[in-house]
């Protein structure tokens, strides 16, 4: 028993050389070098294959290549199989992870790519190029290499989605109002320009908000390929608009934001107000308004209510 390996040393995904001890209706049991035989359950004798009587396969003394499946240290017992385990776990498939992987069917819908992960993922035909494609096989074919990027990985639903475009350099989530970004102008039109900020939609910034005073067309300020320093306006996730300005005058934008919360005036006020006005001599100061005699004060007031409750 010397130089033996200890049952919690060994880690799922180990590969052994092992020698068959023995040949049972359920399985065969299998030296691996450890405390103890290994068992090898008959659905893992033949990779991709049912298996129905383990002697038909398996003899003993026969030497096998097997990986641990599964370890139950504390009892001392290894779980193999002969199908090679995948490289990745469903928790190493984490979304904008990118991967090459081989084409190995094609469907109207999409094609299947192998990736060295527990299923083959699955890229979707509007996941295939930026631009519209009419079907897959137009762009794939089985065999092809290809570089994909990890959309969603559900071990739930037993699902992998993949993708043919690289996904943006921005989600949705880190694009926040106030938010300065280098960008290049992606194209013209007569109301603004268009900006690769590296989201995955372009940002818009009006023709009003390229700088200060008149602006004829957006070609007078910027030039398609251009890069240009933008500021986050206004970003609508559900719709998938980003709104930018080449103003960085925080100032301004901050008085424009703000609410004036100054109550609104009464009608009696409004009436007391304007009647004040109306006996005020010409230019008379603020300072000297404040300063007018009491008397003449309740005289104003008195007439207002009069008037008032005369409508």
């Amino acid at each position: 028993m010397t130089d033996r390996i200890s049952t919690s040393s060994i880690k799922p995904k180990m590969k052994f050389e092992g020698t068959v001890t023995k040949v049972e209706l359920s399985g065969a049991r299998v030296d691996i070098g450890a405390e103890r035989d290994a068992f090898l359950h008959i659905s893992e004798v033949q990779p991709g294959k049912m298996t129905t009587r383990v002697a038909d396969v398996l003899k003993e003394g026969e030497a096998i290549t097997v990986w641990a499946k599964q370890v139950k240290a504390p009892e001392g017992v290894v779980l193999l199989t002969r199908v090679e385990p995948p490289p990745l776990d469903w928790q190493d498939l984490q979304r904008g992870l990118k991967l090459t992987g081989k084409v190995v069917k094609v469907e109207d819908f999409g094609a299947f790519v192998t990736i060295g992960a527990p299923k083959d993922g699955l890229v979707p035909v509007g996941s295939m190029a930026k631009t519209r494609i009419n079907k897959p096989s137009d762009v794939v074919k089985e065999g092809d290499e290809i570089t994909v990027w990890v959309t969603k990985a559900s071990k739930k639903e037993n699902r992998i989605g993949l993708s043919m475009v690289e996904p943006p350099a921005l989600d949705w989530n880190d694009i926040r109002p106030g938010q300065i970004f280098t960008g290049k102008v992606a194209r013209l039109e007569r109301f603004g320009a268009f900006i690769d900020i590296g989201a995955e939609r372009e940002g818009m910034v009006h023709v009003s908000e390229m700088g200060s005073g008149y602006i004829g067309q957006p070609s007078d300020i910027v030039k398609v390929g251009e890069e240009v320093e933008v500021r986050v306006l206004e970003v609508n996730a559900r719709k998938r608009q980003i709104k930018l300005t080449m103003k960085m005058d925080f100032e301004a934008d901050l008085a424009e934001a703000q609410v004036d919360e100054t109550p609104a005036l009464t009608p009696m006020q409004m009436a007391f107000q304007a009647a004040q006005q109306s006996n005020q001599p010409a230019g008379v100061s603020g300072k000297a308004t404040r300063q007018v005699d009491r008397t003449e004060h309740e005289d104003i007031f008195a007439r207002t209510i009069r008037q008032h409750r005369s409508q």
